[in-house]
């Protein structure tokens, strides 16, 4: 099992919605707000704001969104917004051997779990 690092204080954590989306208006800002906070950084993907009918976006945008943030070096660790359904539909889309060479801490809960 490959592992990130450990986060410290002042590190960036990639926020995204690689599956369904955030119903819950403005429960993403407050996140974000909370990250920061708690002194880290936080880089949000266009997913993490995003709706495309029940899911947080195209499954391009959000395999995109994935993708990114594991190729961003100023990235530590990457949380997912929530879990539900779409994951399974954009798994063909993520580049794995970019996401091998570049572990991260991964958060995610329900079908999430299928990345991890």
């Amino acid at each position: 099992m490959l592992k990130g690092k450990k986060l410290q204080f002042g590190d960036t954590i990639g926020l995204i919605g690689p599956s369904g989306a955030v119903r819950k208006e403005g429960a993403v800002d407050r996140a974000i707000q909370y990250m920061k906070d708690l002194g880290f950084n936080v880089k949000v993907g266009e997913s993490a704001h995003a709706r495309y009918g029940y899911l947080s976006g195209p499954d391009e945008l959000r395999a995109r969104d994935v993708n990114a943030m594991f190729a961003d070096p100023e990235v530590d660790a990457i949380i997912c917004t929530r879990g539900g359904y779409g994951t399974m539909r954009m798994l063909d889309l993520l580049d794995y051997d970019m996401i091998r060479a570049n572990p991260k801490i991964f958060l995610g809960f329900s079908d999430i779990t299928a990345m991890h």
